[in-house]
């Protein structure tokens, strides 16, 4: 009975369990420190993101809202037509104000309509200020590419590749059904300036 006792007690007091244990615990530190620099790499890239275009590869999906107006670029009526017309109309739940940015791997995008699958396109590749923004069918032309330039209060200007103009809502309008055209680029202008929601 006492060398049982004795064996129990030996077996309590054997060093391997509590280096097994120190083990462990070095391994879950590590777990946490690589899981501590992976999520600081993830925040750092998400800041990278929010100072610049969008970089990914994998498209986009978002609403595009005025800075002057809190308005979203809208398709009018939904319509599924070549030529439509593209305003600026109070945001709410539709699938003609959600746009997909697609990359194009050369700093543009592609700005494309859900409801109708169609480009942002500035009519004609006009160069003009003025130039009507419309939605067409997508093929590959530079006045359907768009560049997202970054302004220093967090919003983006729309460039038009063709031009190097801006997508404006005419004239800084605050209302519903004020359309979108070309404009030479401006610092001082809020409606040029647009948020991804």
């Amino acid at each position: 009975m006492n060398a049982d006792i004795f064996r129990c007690t030996t077996v309590m007091a054997q060093p391997p369990k509590r280096a097994a244990f120190k083990e462990v615990t070095v391994k879950t530190s590590r777990r946490a420190f690589t899981t501590g620099l992976s999520a600081l790499a993830l925040s750092a890239t998400m800041l990278a993101v929010g100072s610049a275009a969008p970089a990914s590869a994998a498209p986009l999906n978002a609403k595009l809202e005025a800075h002057h107006s809190g308005k979203c670029l809208d398709v009018a009526e939904a319509s599924q037509a070549d030529g439509a017309f593209v305003q600026q109309w109070h945001c709410y739940t539709t699938a003609n104000q959600n746009w997909t940015l697609t990359s194009l791997d050369n700093g543009y995008y592609k700005v494309s309509a859900d409801h109708s699958g169609k480009c942002l396109d500035v009519a004609e590749a006009s160069q003009a200020d003025g130039a009507f923004v419309q939605q067409w069918h997508c093929y590959d032309t530079p006045n359907q590419e768009w560049k997202l330039v970054q302004r220093p209060n967090g919003y983006f200007t729309l460039v038009a590749r063709h031009s190097g103009k801006c997508l404006e809502v005419t004239g800084g309008n605050i209302y519903d059904g004020a359309g979108v055209v070309q404009q030479t680029c401006e610092a001082d202008r809020p409606y040029q300036e647009w948020r991804l929601l």
